[in-house]
């Protein structure tokens, strides 16, 4: 288990450091905490391409 940062902003997910790694999404502009799968959903409704690999 890692230290709790926070909770999503959509569905109330409690969000972790995991290892140094932040297990969730901090959005650019609003500094909103989302997890992996909310982020995904906003980035939709938003009409946001998913990321692409870097090639």
């Amino acid at each position: 288990m890692g230290e709790l940062v926070g909770f999503c902003a959509q569905c109330g997910k409690p969000i972790h450091c995991l290892h140094g790694f932040l297990n969730g999404v901090i959005s650019e502009g609003k500094e909103t905490l989302y997890c992996f799968p909310c982020h995904e959903k906003q980035k939709e409704k938003e009409g946001v391409q998913p990321d692409k690999c870097h090639r």
